[in-house]
């Protein structure tokens, strides 16, 4: 009797074990199961694009001689260079500009066109490109091939100049330092830069990334093509440039251009960053676009 009591307690007590063992096994499934539905919820949510909720229409627009709209930055403050770039973009600091005009869109190769037949002016010209150069002649693709004069002439004959480069920069990042124009991180489909997966392996049509504009809904400040600007280059500049409407050294070697192109990197497409290139530079990333003063267009 005593030793099946015994037997039955063993019994007893092993069926207890296996129960508990089946209980952890479930519990230990449930948890990875609930792990992957929340990971795939996190990864779903991070696909997904935020809407692009902003109001341009507060920001007053006009249209220079070319044809081509123009949209107003307002007077006031803004933060320029960045303390974590590169030593020429150093130091950060809050600059005073005038209200002035800024090109919504790149110049693109229909626009030059234009005022290449009205003025009887040069073809741009691009010595070195991998692609085939017929797509440097799609008329909705942001010229390229263009010089610093070449860019100068085509505002003078627009009735525009280009943008001092803090102009440029307040068109690119607003009053707040964003280090991209939509704001602080890099987000698909909002930029046409190195790689394929913006959906272009070159140039894009002006304006195909909506969700990209700058805070004042200005298109393409990052990517695309790079833009030449008025100043001349110094990177010790920004170190005694004044805090009103700086418009750069008397003269040097180079000119700058801004913005990156559809061939940078990431840390090259950043509102804050400087590049620098002699006026005669033409080559396949180099374009520009427009801008003026309010107080002359008044």
């Amino acid at each position: 009797m005593k030793d099946k009591n015994l037997m039955i307690g063993i019994i007893a007590c092993f069926a207890i074990s296996v129960l508990f063992i089946l209980v952890i096994v479930w519990e230990i499934n449930k948890s990875i199961e609930h792990d992957k539905k929340v990971q795939k919820l996190a990864l779903k949510a991070k696909q997904v694009d935020v809407e692009d909720n902003r109001d341009f229409s507060i920001f007053e627009t006009t249209v220079g001689d070319d044809g081509r709209e123009m949209i107003l930055i307002p007077e006031g403050v803004f933060t320029r260079g960045s303390s974590t770039g590169g030593f020429d973009e150093k130091p950060e600091q809050e600059i005073y500009l005038d209200a002035f005009y800024v090109d919504k869109y790149e110049v693109s190769v229909e626009n030059y066109n234009k005022f290449r037949k009205a003025a009887n002016y040069v073809e741009p010209s691009v010595p070195f490109f991998q692609g085939d150069h017929a797509v440097l002649q799609t008329p909705n693709f942001p010229v390229v091939g263009v010089s610093w004069l070449d860019a100068t002439n085509y505002c003078k004959w627009a009735g525009k100049r280009l943008l001092t480069e803090a102009e440029w920069e307040k068109a690119a990042r607003g009053t707040h330092g964003l280090i991209y124009p939509w704001g602080n991180k890099v987000l698909p489909k909002r930029v046409n830069y190195a790689g394929k997966a913006d959906g272009f392996e070159y140039m894009s049509p002006v304006g195909s990334f909506p969700m990209g504009r700058s805070v004042y809904g200005v298109y393409d400040m990052a990517g695309n093509a790079s833009e030449w600007v008025e100043d001349w280059y110094d990177q010790f500049y920004y170190q005694t440039a004044p805090m009103m409407n700086p418009t750069g050294v008397e003269e040097s070697k180079n000119r700058v251009f801004r913005g990156g192109s559809w061939d940078s990197r990431t840390v090259d497409i950043r509102t804050s960053k400087r590049f620098a290139a002699t006026p005669g530079r033409k080559d396949s990333i180099l374009g520009f676009r427009c801008g003026k003063s309010k107080k002359g267009a008044e």
